[in-house]
């Protein structure tokens, strides 16, 4: 699982520098400073050492932007476990995975056949929301629409503070 994971990612790299460099040739159109703040609340990036602990030994409840098909719900809740496993629902289905931290990014790789390669966003913290973006969409300075999130979530114990409740 370890090699296939590392294996998907320098796939999910190949991509995320290809959306790069489509997004460096559309620039002037683009917001490259960042979009930083969403519901009146400043987005921060996490990164290293503060975006793990975001999630290692935590339970994340969330909510996709859009429904998803194979599970007719856009809501979930997963646990990442500190020694790089996680936990999945969606819906009905539950599956098993692992994630890890690369710089700015947290990726998942799950061990199912609904939910194939590797999965990796970049977060951004806004009071308790965490709020993912997919790399192609996030400037050096921060996400280049604040609205341009694929999932957010609120780890298990924190009062939301999202713009609307989940969990």
């Amino acid at each position: 699982m370890q090699a296939r994971f590392i294996s998907g990612l320098v796939r999910a790299g190949a991509l995320t520098a290809l959306a790069a460099l489509s997004l460096s040739a559309g620039a002037q159109s683009l917001n490259l400073d960042g979009d930083n703040y969403i519901n009146g609340q400043e987005l921060v990036r996490l990164s290293g050492d503060t975006l793990q602990a975001a999630f290692a030994g935590k339970t994340h409840f969330g909510t996709y932007k859009t429904r998803r098909e194979r599970t007719g719900t856009n809501q979930f809740r997963e646990t990442t476990a500190a020694d790089g496993t996680t936990d999945y629902t969606e819906g009905d289905m539950n599956i098993q995975g692992v994630w890890r931290v690369f710089d700015e990014q947290i990726c998942y790789q799950y061990q199912s056949d609904e939910v194939p390669g590797v999965h990796c966003f970049e977060i951004f913290e806004a009071g308790t929301c965490l709020y993912g973006y997919d790399p192609s969409v996030v400037g050096p300075n921060g996400p280049i629409n604040a609205n341009f999130w694929s999932v957010k979530s609120l780890r298990k114990g924190d009062v939301s503070t999202c713009d609307d409740l989940i969990g």
